[in-house]
């Protein structure tokens, strides 16, 4: 049997019952033929799927052919489960009538329920009424949404819209962007490193490792003030290797909610514009933070004025609660339009 951990085996069984026909048999077992019988056996401490044929000879001997099923992708590991998504399964699970869910944020009634916004109601609503086809979109995705989400960003009148400075291509929410920008990091710009803050969200590293993109840690909270470690992130910056590329939050800092003022944003950008470094912005809560959409934005802007290129992804699953429907954007603001069309 110790062939059997192969692919195939052949084994064979002597019977010596099998000599003789059993009182009312009509002894012709021995030409009896089994094909196909599904059977399960343990190997050791495995269990494996196996297709058995068996054919009983003559001579009292029975050959069975072993089949055994092992798939290409007996490699792959189980996944780790998700600890946000696992405090939303206790919660499910907690019968306190006082329960809240602090797992994924998600708008919510009263009663618990999934809120959908009003304007998501109006805008779908007009989307049926439109007609609108079902056909393939560009590659960079659907042009009147990388416009609004451009301009929503940056407000319609900024002069780098105006002189066609920016490149938008619509991604799947803020991860599904994210991706791309790393995707697009490691194909143009390999081997720059990206630095993130710590701590960060969760998905940044997996995104980063994915893509093959080198990153390393700046410092951001402080536990001692429970606030933000800004000496220590400006020095972080600072030590980089010139042309580095910087992760920052535009809003609302995950997991933090910890952000610099506009003060300290001035003193990051002078930093980042002294060694040459490249700041990509993530985005996924702008109204969130202040309840402006412009005030929320200012960071991004700020930088933007100064004439800096730099990415920012971009996504809807919080702030309309778009969670389902995956809707972001990945932007890159360059110093030309020229650049901006070979995006």
């Amino acid at each position: 049997m110790a062939s059997m951990a192969s692919r195939a085996a052949a084994v064979t069984i002597t019977n010596a019952a099998l000599d003789k026909p059993s009182h009312g048999s009509s002894g012709n077992l021995s030409q009896r033929s089994f094909v196909g019988l599904r059977a399960g056996l343990v190997l050791g401490q495995k269990k494996e799927n196996l297709s058995l044929s068996f054919k009983v000879e003559p001579t009292s001997r029975i050959s069975m052919a072993v089949a055994v099923d092992v798939s290409k992708f007996e490699s792959v590991t189980m996944a780790p489960p998700d600890p946000i998504l696992g405090v939303s399964e206790a919660f499910k699970a907690d019968s306190s009538p006082l329960k809240l869910n602090l797992g994924v944020g998600a708008y919510r009634t009263e009663e618990l329920q999934p809120y959908v916004l009003d304007v998501v109601k109006k805008a779908e609503k007009l989307m049926l009424e439109s007609g609108e086809f079902k056909e393939y979109l560009p590659i960079e995705g659907l042009a009147a949404f990388n416009k609004a989400t451009a301009e929503l960003l940056l407000g319609a009148d900024n002069p780098v819209i105006k002189q066609g400075r920016i490149a938008t291509v619509q991604g799947l929410s803020g991860t599904g962007s994210l991706r791309l920008g790393a995707a697009f990091i490691q194909r143009y710009l390999p081997g720059v490193k990206v630095l993130i803050s710590s701590p960060t969200w969760g998905n940044h590293k997996n995104i980063l490792n994915d893509s093959g993109v080198p990153w390393s840690e700046y410092r951001y909270f402080d536990p001692t003030t429970v606030g933000l470690d800004f000496s220590g992130m400006i020095e972080d910056i600072k030590n980089a290797t010139d042309g580095s590329i910087i992760l920052l939050h535009g809003c609302a800092h995950n997991p933090t909610g910890i952000d610099p003022t506009a003060e300290q944003w001035g003193t990051i950008a002078d930093v980042i514009e002294e060694k040459s470094h490249l700041p990509f912005f993530d985005v996924a809560y702008q109204g969130f933070a202040s309840g402006s959409l412009d005030n929320d934005a200012s960071s991004v802007r700020q930088f933007v004025a100064r004439g800096l290129e730099l990415f920012v992804a971009q996504s809807y699953s919080k702030n309309l609660g778009l969670y389902a429907e995956r809707i972001g954007a990945i932007n890159a603001v360059v110093s030309s339009s020229d650049v901006a069309n070979r995006f």
